[in-house]
């Protein structure tokens, strides 16, 4: 009976990283890690790209991120998470034009931390949460003014502690 039961929960187990994708089974990982995906379902109706028209000169308010090679900048308006949600992110960006892009991102998890910053002279990373488990990050180019990547991810503290529990 004991070797069934083993068996059964091996073939449980080998089905469960086929199911999240894992790199490597949890059996293995000596800390929690991040499990890289499918991005959620309405991923791209909660993204919105936009130009917004510069009507006045730009003002070095000391709230920029510069890129690397001083030619571009950013600005994140993070909501504010006393109000009720859904709450909305934006990012605008300057990228030399007479217009800023602005990228938001609508009903996210504003309460848990987002990151923004720069990969290199014209690419931004962008990583956010949907809710407590999940998330996902997307890669900026802000010269072509496009998403180059987009990934989902989902936060592996659980899964490494049901995976913890299932070996026992």
């Amino acid at each position: 009976m004991q070797v069934i039961l083993k068996i059964l929960l091996i073939i449980i187990l080998s089905s469960t990283t086929s199911v999240y994708g894992f790199h490597t089974s949890p059996d293995k990982w000596k800390e929690p890690r991040m499990v890289f995906g499918d991005l959620e379902k309405d991923f791209d109706s909660r993204i919105k790209i936009s130009r917004i028209k510069i009507k006045e000169p730009l003002l070095n308010d000391g709230s920029k991120n510069y890129s690397p090679n001083k030619a571009y900048w950013f600005i994140v308006d993070i909501p504010d998470t006393t109000k009720t949600p859904p709450w909305s992110l934006q990012i605008r960006i300057f990228n030399e034009r007479d217009y800023l892009i602005c990228i938001v991102i609508s009903n996210f998890a504003a309460q848990y931390e987002t990151k923004v910053h720069w990969i290199n002279d014209k690419l931004m990373y962008v990583q956010f949460w949907w809710g407590r488990i999940s998330g996902a990050y997307l890669i900026f180019d802000v010269e072509k003014e496009r998403i180059v990547l987009k990934e989902g991810f989902t936060d592996g503290e659980t899964i490494l502690q049901q995976w913890k529990e299932k070996g026992k």
